[in-house]
C-alpha cells in the first residue's frame, strides 16, 4: 500500500526486473526482489502528487526506455536527466560494471530522470541553480544509489515535502517507502 499524502518531491529507485528473472543476466534478482513491468505501471504515483510535484526517477541504460514510458503511464511529462550518477573506484577513477553483459559497452553510469505534471517551465521554484548534475561517487552494495543524489535534491527543494519510493533506509527530511523499510 502506497503512503498517504500529496508530496512535492517524489524519488523513485524502481526494482526494474532486467531480462528475466531465471536469466543469467538476471542479476538484480539475486540481490533484492524485482518487479514486473506491468506491477511497476499499475502504480498509482499519480495519487501522491500535486500539479507541481517533480518526480526524480533511477534508471539504467538498459531500461531507459521503459523508465521514460513508464513516466508517461503516470500522466507524468519526461522534462530530462537531472542527475548521471559516473561510478568509480574508492579512488575516484571512473570505472566499467564487472560482471554485467553489456549491451554495446560495459555500462559505467545510471541516470535520475525528472518529470512532472507541468509539460514545460519549472512547476516549483529552484533554491539553487548551481546544483550539478554529474556525481562521481563509488558503488556500495549492490544497486545502492549515492546520498549525494538526496542532498542534491534537498539543495534544489529545500523546504519541500519528500517521498522516498523503494527506498532501503530512512533518511532525515524524507519519508520513505518501501519493503526494506521497517517501521
Amino acid at each position: 500500500m502506497l503512503p498517504a499524502g500529496k508530496f512535492d518531491v517524489v524519488l523513485l529507485d524502481p526494482p526494474w526486473s532486467y531480462y528475466g528473472q531465471q536469466s543469467k543476466w538476471g542479476a538484480a534478482a539475486k540481490f533484492y526482489d524485482t518487479m514486473p513491468d506491468e506491477a511497476l505501471l499499475a502504480l498509482d504515483v499519480p495519487s501522491l502528487l500535486k500539479p507541481t510535484s517533480v518526480v526524480f526517477c533511477w534508471a539504467t541504460s538498459p531500461r531507459l526506455d521503459f523508465a521514460i514510458r513508464t513516466l508517461g503511464s503516470w500522466g507524468l511529462h519526461y522534462r530530462g536527466v537531472s542527475f548521471v550518477w559516473v561510478k568509480t573506484s574508492k579512488s575516484g577513477k571512473p570505472f566499467g560494471a564487472r560482471g554485467v553483459r553489456p549491451s554495446i559497452v560495459k555500462p559505467t553510469t545510471e541516470f535520475v530522470l525528472a518529470a512532472s505534471m507541468a509539460p514545460k517551465g519549472r512547476p516549483m521554484p529552484v533554491s539553487d541553480e548551481s546544483v550539478p548534475q554529474v556525481v562521481l561517487a563509488a558503488p556500495g552494495r549492490h544497486s545502492e544509489k549515492p546520498d549525494e543524489v538526496q542532498a542534491r535534491i534537498e539543495r534544489l527543494y529545500p523546504s519541500a515535502k519528500r517521498l522516498e519510493m523503494f527506498a532501503r533506509r530512512c533518511r532525515e527530511g524524507w519519508q520513505a517507502w518501501g519493503n526494506e523499510i521497517h517501521a
